[in-house]
């Protein structure tokens, strides 16, 4: 509690310290990240906020979500956590859409857990949110100005993306696109690179419209670049005692054949919470047939491999994402040893 408003004027002005900003009458808006990676939000007195000074602090995870976690929430099922898997092990580029605290920074951190430990990443972020297990992983993030108007010594998305190309990545992974900086991710997938981002959306189609619209002005021949798209969104649940509790359902996954053709490969059916997925239309897989030399039947066996390892690690509690990584790359280097040594018969 804060008796009195200069005491929160106070506690503002030190959160600004903290972070190395300045906030005051004639700048009295602060957006900054506290030593803890803590990102803050204020504003100073009764300059912009009719009650005085607001302030909010968003915090980050040290141990992120993981995949095990999301399947044990019912945010997937392991099935799409074994198509998923099989999308990072061949750098699929994927786009992941939600509204404001969906989800979607947890579902990239989860998905990126699961590429493979020789590919080289590289992360731009406007808060260093992202935690992975990869030793070849370049982490970078926005700077703002030197001066609380902007201007002088800024870096964003932009430049970072363009830097990003210069580190010759396997991966890039973008916290969120909403600028310019989306025509340069694009730009990088369409010369080999794969990319997994976020973007503000609640359906495909208005996703692309956002993304073929200023001031991101991706070209619709583009698009197809993107292999797989999907929602994350917040829903109502009843618990055990009935009683209505929030949770996160990715209640729809497309996959890209065209600009304006969508081919939806699992949705979620919010009266049996269940996920249907249909893979025998799957493009995806027809693209990694063609790379590998594998059939659909083999491929789809393959998936059912990597859901009885997701279902053992659900099952044992093995959720920590560095405890997930070891699994992980053991199966990539021998899948049948790993498979025998947790005793589950593919």
């Amino acid at each position: 509690m804060f008796p009195t408003e200069e005491e929160l004027d106070n506690y503002i002005i030190k959160l600004a310290h903290m972070a190395g900003k300045h906030i005051s009458v004639a700048y009295p808006i602060l957006d900054a990240i506290l030593p803890g990676g803590h990102r803050v939000a204020a504003t100073f007195q009764k300059e912009i906020s009719t009650k005085g000074s607001t302030f909010t602090i968003r915090k980050f995870r040290e141990d992120p979500i993981t995949i095990v976690d999301m399947i044990d929430f019912g945010t997937v099922s392991s099935e799409m956590a074994a198509y998923f898997w099989l999308l990072m092990d061949y750098k699929m580029t994927t786009l992941i859409l939600g509204t404001t605290g969906a989800g979607k920074t947890s579902t990239l951190n989860a998905l990126a857990t699961l590429l493979r430990p020789t590919y080289k990443i590289v992360t731009v972020e406007d808060t260093p949110e992202i935690r992975l297990p990869q030793e070849n992983w370049v982490q970078l993030f926005t700077r703002p100005s030197y001066l609380a108007t902007g201007g002088p010594g800024e870096i964003d998305l932009f430049q970072l993306i363009k830097v990003a190309l210069r580190y010759r990545p396997d991966v890039i992974i973008v916290g969120e696109v909403r600028g310019e900086e989306a025509y340069v991710l694009f730009q990088s997938i369409a010369t080999g690179h794969s990319g997994i981002t976020t973007i503000h959306a609640e359906h495909i189609d208005a996703a692309v419209k956002r993304l073929t619209s200023p001031p991101m002005n991706i070209p619709p021949s583009y698009i197809p670049l993107i292999n797989v798209a999907m929602v994350i969104k917040r829903v109502t649940k009843l618990d055990e005692s009935g009683r209505p509790r929030p949770a996160r359902r990715i209640t729809t996954v497309w996959e890209v054949e065209d600009y304006g053709k969508y081919i939806e490969v699992c949705k979620w059916d919010p009266l049996r919470d269940r996920f249907e997925l249909s893979l025998s239309n799957s493009l995806t897989l027809k693209r990694i047939s063609e790379l590998t030399g594998k059939t659909l039947s083999e491929l789809i066996d393959e998936i059912s491999r990597r859901k009885l390892v997701l279902e053992w690690l659900t099952a044992n509690r093995i959720r920590s994402y560095k405890e997930i990584a070891k699994y992980i790359y053991r199966y990539y280097v021998n899948p049948k040893e790993l498979l025998d040594s947790i005793k589950v018969k593919p």
